[in-house]
C-alpha cells in the first residue's frame, strides 16, 4: 500500500508522543514492504511558507515551514489554516495514495480532513490528546486547573481569554470575585468576538473528525470522552499502541545499598507535575529514606520552570537531573530504575511512559486519572494518587520502601504490553478494509460491522 502519514511535527527535530508515534508507524510500515510519505509541520515561526522535501528512513517526508501569525487571525490559523490544505493537495496530486493517517490531528485540523476527502482518498485519524475539543489542547484551564470538557462556548472563551495574564492572575487571586465580572465580561465586544471564534472552531473540527472514515483511541477513556461531548463514534476504535519491544533488553540493575531508584521520563512540564514529584521525593529524603531520584527529559521546553525545581533540589545530591534520552535509549534508562512515577496534571491518554515501563516489568505510580488510572491498576501493577496531592503521591512512594514485598508483588501484577507488530498488524486490516471500499455506505458497514 501507499500511505501518507499526517502529523503536527515529525523526529529527530519533534520527539514527543504523536510525533514519536508517527515515526514507529512510519518505519514499521516502510519495513513491511509499503511506501510511505509524511507531510509534517517543521516550524510555525518562519516568515512566508514553503514545504521541503527530503528522503529519511526509506521515507519521504514533507516538512512546513511557515508563520502562524501571518494571515490576519491566528486563533484560525491554529486550527484551520488554509495554506496547509493546499500544501497538503500538491502533495496528493503528485502521488496516488491509498489512504491518508492523520496522527493527533493538532494544528492540521480541518484543512487536512478536507483536502484528503475532496481528492476521495479514505483518511484515518488517530487521537493522541483533546485537539478537537480543547483549543488549549490538553483539558487543563487558563489557570492551569482541570477542566472535565468543553460544556458551553462559555467555559471554552474565558479559559482562552484567562491565558492572558490580566484575566489569569485576577481569577488566580479572588476567583469569586472575577465570577461575578465575568457576568459582565462575557457582554464586552472583545469576549462576544472570542466567543464567535471558539463557536467556529468547535463547528469546523467536530465536522472534520465526524467526516473521517475511522478514529482510532488508544484508550477506552479517550473514546468515551468524546462520546460524552456528543461525538459520533460508531467508527472509532480503541487500539492501544504496541511498542518496538527489542528482542535483548537490558538486565535490571539490582539496588545499590538497598536504596530505592525511583524515575520519571517525559516532558519536563508543569501539567506533567514534576514539582509534585520532587515535593513528595524531598519528603522522604528529609525523613531519612533511601531513595534516588532520576529525571529523565527534554529542559528547555518551559526552561523558567525547570531553573525553580532545579533551585529546589540543589541540596539533595540523591535527586539527579539527567536530560533528554532518544530512542532505544529508553530501555537503558529504564533498566536503572525500580519504580516509575508519572505525576500527571491531566488526562493524559495513553502515556508511553507506562507502557515502556512496563515493557522492562517496572511497577508505576500515577495519578489517579484518565487513560493513567485505565492503565495501572491499584495494588496490581501499580499504586495510585490523589491529583496534586504530593502528601498522598509520598506515601504511596514510602510504601515502596517500607513494605519490603510490595514491589516485587507489583512486579509480578504488571500485563503483557502490545507490541508494535500486534498493533500495525491490526491496523493494517483496517487500511485494507478501508481502500478496497468504494462507496460511502459499504465502507460505514464494513467498519461498523
Amino acid at each position: 500500500m501507499r500511505i501518507l502519514i499526517a502529523v503536527h511535527g515529525f523526529p529527530p527535530t519533534h520527539s514527543v508522543g504523536a510525533e514519536r508515534r508517527a515515526e514507529r508507524m512510519a518505519q514499521w510500515l516502510v519495513a513491511h514492504h509499503h511506501q510511505v510519505e509524511v507531510f509534517a509541520i517543521e516550524k510555525l515561526d518562519e516568515p512566508g511558507f514553503r514545504i521541503e522535501t527530503h528522503e529519511q528512513d526509506g521515507m519521504r517526508v514533507h516538512r512546513l515551514f511557515y508563520n502562524v501569525h501571518e494571515g490576519g487571525d491566528s486563533f484560525r490559523n491554529l486550527y484551520d489554516y488554509p495554506p496547509i490544505g493546499e500544501a497538503l493537495r500538491q502533495v496528493l496530486a503528485a502521488q496516488r495514495f491509498d489512504l491518508v493517517h492523520i496522527v493527533s490531528g493538532y494544528l492540521l485540523g480541518g484543512q487536512a480532513v478536507e483536502a484528503v476527502r475532496a481528492a476521495g482518498i479514505p483518511v484515518v485519524i488517530t487521537l493522541t490528546e483533546y485537539w478537537f475539543l480543547c483549543a488549549r489542547l490538553n483539558l487543563l484551564q487558563g489557570t492551569n486547573q482541570l477542566c472535565d470538557g468543553p460544556d458551553s462556548h462559555e467555559k471554552c472563551t474565558r479559559c482562552l481569554m484567562q491565558y492572558k495574564r490580566r484575566y489569569r492572575l485576577p481569577a488566580e487571586i479572588a476567583p469569586r470575585l472575577m465570577d461575578l465580572a465575568w457576568s459582565i465580561l462575557h457582554h464586552t465586544p472583545v469576549t462576544r468576538s472570542m466567543h464567535e471564534a471558539v463557536r467556529r472552531r468547535e463547528e469546523v473540527l467536530r465536522a472534520a473528525l465526524n467526516a473521517v472514515d475511522l478514529v482510532i483511541c488508544p484508550s477506552q477513556y479517550l473514546m468515551d470522552k468524546f462520546a460524552a461531548y456528543g461525538f459520533d463514534t460508531t467508527r472509532y476504535r480503541f487500539i492501544r499502541q504496541g511498542l518496538p519491544l527489542p528482542e535483548n533488553r537490558p538486565l535490571r540493575q539490582s539496588r545499590p545499598g538497598g536504596r530505592l531508584r525511583l524515575g520519571y521520563t517525559g516532558q519536563i512540564k508543569p501539567h506533567k507535575g514534576v514539582d509534585l514529584l520532587i515535593e513528595a521525593v524531598k519528603g522522604l529524603l528529609d525523613s531519612g529514606e533511601k531513595v534516588t531520584l532520576d529525571l529523565w527529559g527534554n529542559e528547555t521546553q518551559v526552561p523558567e520552570y525547570v531553573q525553580s525545581l532545579k533551585q529546589r533540589t540543589a541540596n539533595y545530591p540523591a535527586i539527579r537531573w539527567n536530560g533528554p534520552y532518544f530512542g532505544a535509549k529508553v530501555w537503558e534508562v529504564l533498566a536503572e530504575m525500580d519504580a516509575v512515577v508519572l505525576p500527571s496534571r491531566w488526562h493524559e491518554n495513553s502515556p508511553n511512559a507506562i507502557l515502556e515501563a512496563y515493557g522492562m516489568g517496572i511497577p508505576v505510580i500515577a495519578t489517579d486519572l484518565g487513560g493513567m488510572s485505565e492503565l495501572v491498576k491499584h495494588e496490581q501493577s501499580g499504586l495510585l494518587f490523589e491529583l496534586n496531592n504530593a502528601a498522598d503521591l509520598r506515601a504511596q512512594l514510602e510504601r515502596l520502601v517500607r513494605e519490603p514485598e510490595l514491589l516485587g508483588r507489583l512486579q509480578k501484577g504488571i500485563p503483557p504490553v502490545k507490541t508494535i507488530d500486534e498493533e500495525m498488524t491490526e491496523m493494517l486490516e483496517y487500511y485494507q478494509q478501508l481502500a478496497g471500499q468504494v462507496t460511502k455506505t459499504s465502507l460505514s458497514y464494513s467498519i461498523s460491522r
